[in-house]
C-alpha cells in the first residue's frame, strides 16, 4: 500500500487509533459521517485543505501526517512566508514571527516585505522560539496560511 497517497494516509490514520468509520461518526457525535470519511479514503471525493485540517484537529494529528513527502521536502528546502498575512495576525506566535521575519530580513538586507524565505535552519531556529518542534511549526504556518507549499 502506498501510504503517500493522502485518501490512504486518512484511512491509516483513522485506524491507528482503532476506529471503524461508524466510530468516527460516533466520536464526532456526527459531525463527520461515516460515509464521507468512507469516500475521502477512497478519493472517491475530494477533501478540501480546510476539512483536511479539521478532520486532523478532530484526530489529534498534525496536517502534515498527510502530506509526509511534502513535509520531507519543504524542512529539507526552504518556505515563503506571506510577510502581508502575517502583518494581519495579532496571535502571539505570529508577533514572535513577524520579530524573526524583520531579524532575517535586517540580516539579509531583503526588505521587499511581501515574501520572505526562510530556509531550513532557519525554521529550526523558529521552533525554539516558539516552543515547539519543526512538524508542529510547520504545521502552524500551513494552517495559517502564512506560508504556501
Amino acid at each position: 500500500m502506498n501510504i503517500n497517497n493522502p485518501a490512504q494516509r486518512l484511512r491509516e490514520i483513522r485506524k491507528s487509533k482503532g476506529w471503524s468509520l461508524q466510530d468516527v461518526e460516533h466520536h464526532s457525535n456526527g459531525k463527520w459521517k461515516a460515509v464521507v470519511i468512507g469516500s475521502y479514503e477512497r478519493a472517491d471525493r475530494a477533501i478540501s485543505l480546510k476539512k483536511a485540517i479539521s478532520l486532523m484537529q478532530f484526530y489529534q494529528v498534525p496536517i502534515t501526517e498527510l502530506f509526509p513527502e511534502i513535509t520531507t521536502q519543504v524542512t529539507a528546502r526552504s518556505v515563503s512566508v506571506n510577510l502581508n498575512k502575517l502583518a494581519e495576525s495579532s496571535e502571539t506566535k505570529s508577533q514572535i514571527l513577524q520579530r524573526f521575519t524583520k531579524s532575517i530580513s535586517n540580516r539579509r538586507k531583503d526588505w521587499n516585505g511581501q515574501i520572505l524565505t526562510i530556509r531550513a535552519n532557519d525554521l529550526q531556529f523558529l521552533a525554539l522560539q516558539i516552543e515547539k518542534n519543526e512538524a508542529d511549526t510547520l504545521d502552524w504556518l500551513i494552517e495559517s496560511e502564512l506560508i504556501h507549499v
